[in-house]
């Protein structure tokens, strides 16, 4: 314990399952690297951190809007001070971590970031992007962060390392391809993943147009084939039994290690979910990723195959699992070898 590192990650917690796949990605390639390290968790769920930034009045604010705000109305009346109250790391005065890592996240700088910026500078710890993906705003803050103190950076798509390159950023694949301990060889397509996900979850669904044009989609596979429909929120799980039935083959679980063990049982997943395709291809298993976003625009990280909803079925019905699996237990073994490499090169 005497040497290990104590690292400050910038994920989520019960939040978006997908950011702890690609936070227990990472984990696998530390220890993989021999890295011994203690976890502080940065968590950037937004009803921890609204984006008010670092400015106390604000942030007292975003408590009273997000954290419990009965109780820190409680606690303002009977004239004690409003206290951050998730178990993670919050900005302090002392030095309280040895190193930083952004986990690939399509969120590694803005407002819900950028005070954990400033610790890191105040502090003069040095940190890592590993696998951000798309474009976000850069102050003067991050600038002078990832100028000076930042190691390596690996960013996911061409978005991210367009903006970074001048930092030194390599393009690479998503640590959520490490999340699954093993693999699995596919031997023939029998069992059909839906990683279904609805219209009204912020920041986490799509169009309702998108979602008109896949449920019936989804029903075709749900008959063809003998498939199950995969749920990643609790919202999403609520809208699937409304609109499949409560006896459909739903599968939803608020345990994220569970979740991603799941994936384990398929043969394909589909589904517009990047994430889902990406624990998927952890275990060796294809993934379809149906376009509706930024993060569903580009193909790489995972070999995912990237189709319009009305290609779907046709997709499914011709594609070469077993030749497909195997391509990505390489490109996992490949990638994975490359990252416990640059792991080595910052943190040993």
């Amino acid at each position: 314990m005497s040497g290990a590192k104590r690292i400050i990650f910038s994920s989520t917690r019960g939040w978006n399952p997908g950011d702890e796949f690609i936070l227990e990605g990472i984990r696998n390639v530390l220890r993989a690297a021999g890295v011994e390290f203690v976890e502080i968790l940065y968590n950037r769920h937004p009803l921890v951190r609204t984006g008010f930034g670092g400015d106390k009045l604000l942030r007292g604010a975003s408590f009273l809007l997000a954290d419990n705000p009965d109780l820190q109305v409680k606690k303002l009346k009977n004239g004690k001070r409003i206290m951050f109250m998730d178990n993670s790391f919050y900005p302090v005065n002392e030095r309280v971590a040895d190193y930083i890592i952004f986990a690939g996240t399509p969120e590694w700088a803005g407002k819900r970031n950028r005070e954990l910026y400033k610790y890191a500078l105040k502090h003069k710890i040095r940190g890592a992007l590993l696998g951000v993906g798309l474009k976000n705003e850069i102050t003067d803050v991050e600038r002078e962060y990832l100028s000076n103190y930042v190691d390596t950076i690996v960013t996911r798509d061409s978005e991210s390392y367009e903006q970074l390159k001048e930092f030194g950023a390599i393009k690479g694949v998503c640590p959520a391809l490490f999340s699954a301990g093993d693999v699995r060889k596919v031997e023939g397509l029998n069992r059909v993943g839906i990683v279904f996900q609805g219209t009204g979850l912020w920041a986490n669904s799509i169009s309702v147009e998108i979602f008109d044009k896949l449920v019936p989609v989804y029903n075709q596979i749900l008959k063809e084939f003998s498939g199950e429909i995969i749920c990643h929120h609790f919202a999403d799980y609520v809208r699937a039994v409304e609109i499949f039935g409560y006896g459909a083959p739903i599968y939803y679980t608020s345990n994220w290690r569970d979740l991603l063990n799941h994936y384990r049982n398929f043969d394909i997943v589909i589904g517009t979910r990047l994430h889902g395709i990406g624990a998927a291809s952890s275990w060796g298993i294809p993934g379809i990723l149906i376009a509706h976003d930024d993060r569903t625009k580009e193909s790489g990280s995972f070999l995912e195959i990237i189709v319009e909803p009305e290609q779907v079925i046709s997709v499914v019905r011709d594609i070469d699992v077993v030749r497909k699996s195997v391509e990505i237990i390489e490109h996992k073994e490949r990638w994975f070898a490359k990252y416990i490499d640059l792991s080595r090169n910052f943190l040993l």
